[in-house]
C-alpha cells in the first residue's frame, strides 16, 4: 500500500504538478503542415496554428501562469475553460510550492479567430483531472479531483441569456473518479479507466442517469491492457478510440504505454489498433489529446517523452534521501527542449489501421499535463497546459483543419 500511495504521487511530482509563466517568440507565426509521403494513406489533410490569446487570470492573481488539467468544451460558438491547476506560489521542489486548484470559469467568443473573454463564474468545487462531455446545449462536467478529494460530481453548465455561465450539481456517480475519459452515448455517460474510488482502473461503467447506477456491466469488457489514466481518448463516428495512457505500478520502462484501442457502443466490444510509433518506434501521447482531422484521421497533439518519463518515475521511486534530492535537482533543472514533451502531430488513419506524423511540428512548445484540447468544427483549440515540469503556459492556439482536395 505504501508503494502503491507513493506511485500515485509520483504523477502530481513528475508529470501533472508544474507551473510558471513562459512566452514562445513563434506563436504568432502561421505555419501549415501536410504529412509525410505515402500513397497508400490517400488524401491528406493539413492544419494551420495560430496564437488568439491567453488564459486570463484567476481571482485573487495578478498575473495568469497557465493551467493544466481543466474541464473544456464548446456551447455554441463559446469556448468555456474551468477549473484545473497550478503552482503559484514557487517550485514544489526548489521553495516548497503547492499545487492549487480553481473554481473559475472563463466564457470565450471564438469568432474571428481570436478568443475574447465575455463571461466569468465559479464552479460549485475547485478541481480539475475530470472530464468533459457536450450534451444539447450544455457541458457536463464529470469527476475531478483537488488536493483534499476527489470528486463523484456531474455539474452541468449552461450559459444564460448574457452568456454568465451557470452550474447545477445533477447527479453522483457511484464512485469518485478523475484522470480517465468518458463519452455521451444514447443517454447515458461511459466511463472509462482513470481512478476510481483511489484504484486505478480499466474498468467501463455505462451510466445511468435514469437508473442512477452503471448498467451492462456484465457485458461491457474492460479496457484491454494495463490499468491506466491520462490518456487521450476521443468519441468519433459510434466509437470510443483510448490512445496509451500512464501506468505507474508497471515495471521499469513501462510506465508509459504506446497501445491503443477503440470501442465500438453497437457492439460492446473492443478492437485493438496498432501501436503508437513514430520512425518505426515506440512513441507516447499520454498527458495529450485528440482532436479530429476527418472522417478517416484522427490527430494526437501533445505528450510526455516515453524514456524520459520512464527513466524519471524509476528514479523518483528508487532513490532515497540525498540521492533522491540530487535527482530532482537534476531533473526540475532540465530545460523544455530536455524535457522534450512531444510536439508532433500524429496521424492515426483509421481504415488504414496506420500511423504517420505531419512533417513539421507544431510551431510553439510541446505540451501535457494533461494537456486541454478542445474542437469545434474544423478549429482545435490547445488551451495552455505544462511545457516542462513545473512550467505552464497561459497561450491559447487554434488550429484550423485545412481539407484536401
Amino acid at each position: 500500500m505504501k508503494l502503491t500511495k507513493l506511485l500515485l504521487l509520483l504523477i502530481s511530482s513528475v508529470l501533472l504538478a508544474f507551473n510558471t509563466y513562459a512566452t514562445d517568440t513563434n506563436a504568432t507565426d502561421h505555419v501549415d503542415y501536410i504529412l509525410q509521403h505515402d500513397s497508400s494513406l490517400g488524401k491528406i489533410s493539413a492544419i494551420s496554428w495560430i496564437k488568439v490569446g491567453q488564459l486570463p487570470n484567476p481571482d485573487s492573481f495578478v498575473t495568469s501562469i497557465g493551467i493544466s488539467a481543466a474541464y473544456s468544451g464548446f456551447i455554441g460558438n463559446y469556448l468555456i475553460v474551468a477549473g484545473g491547476a497550478n503552482f503559484p506560489n514557487g517550485h514544489p521542489f526548489f521553495e516548497q510550492g503547492k499545487k492549487q486548484f480553481y473554481s473559475d470559469i472563463f466564457v470565450f467568443d471564438t469568432q474571428n479567430d481570436s478568443v475574447n473573454l465575455v463571461a466569468h463564474g465559479h464552479l460549485p468545487i475547485k478541481a480539475g483531472h475530470g472530464a468533459t462531455l457536450v450534451v444539447d446545449n450544455s457541458l457536463y462536467l464529470i469527476g475531478g479531483k483537488n488536493n483534499d478529494q476527489a470528486f463523484d460530481s456531474i455539474i452541468k453548465l449552461t450559459l444564460d441569456i448574457n452568456n454568465n455561465p451557470t452550474t447545477d450539481v445533477v447527479d453522483h456517480l457511484p464512485f469518485t473518479w478523475h484522470s480517465g475519459a468518458a463519452a455521451w452515448q444514447n443517454g447515458n455517460i461511459y466511463i472509462f479507466a482513470g481512478e476510481q474510488d483511489g484504484m486505478v482502473n480499466n474498468q467501463v461503467c455505462q451510466y445511468s442517469l435514469a437508473s442512477k447506477s452503471c448498467v451492462n456491466s456484465e457485458i461491457i469488457p474492460a479496457v484491454p491492457g494495463a490499468n491506466r489514466t491520462d490518456f487521450p481518448a476521443i468519441h468519433h463516428q459510434g466509437k470510443f478510440y483510448i490512445f496509451g495512457g500512464l501506468n505507474l505500478l508497471a515495471d521499469k520502462d513501462n510506465y508509459v504505454h504506446t497501445d491503443a484501442y477503440a470501442f465500438d457502443f453497437n457492439n460492446q466490444d473492443w478492437t485493438t489498433l496498432a501501436p503508437i510509433t513514430f520512425n518505426k518506434q515506440p512513441f507516447s501521447v499520454s498527458g495529450g489529446g485528440a482532436a479530429v482531422m476527418n472522417n478517416d484521421q484522427l490527430v494526437l497533439l501533445g505528450g510526455v517523452n516515453r524514456t524520459i518519463f520512464n527513466e524519471a518515475v524509476f528514479q523518483l521511486s528508487t532513490k532515497t534521501n540525498g540521492a533522491l534530492a540530487a535527482f530532482k535537482q537534476q531533473y526540475f533543472s532540465l530545460s523544455e527542449q530536455d524535457i522534450n514533451f512531444s510536439r508532433q502531430q500524429m496521424i492515426y488513419h483509421i481504415n488504414q489501421n496506420k500511423w504517420s506524423a505531419l512533417n513539421n511540428k507544431v510551431p510553439f512548445s510541446g505540451g501535457a499535463g494533461p494537456l486541454t484540447i478542445t474542437q469545434r468544427e474544423n478549429k482545435i483549440y490547445w488551451i495552455s497546459g505544462e511545457i516542462k515540469p513545473v512550467i505552464r503556459t497561459p497561450n491559447i492556439y487554434q488550429g484550423t483543419v485545412m481539407l484536401s482536395n
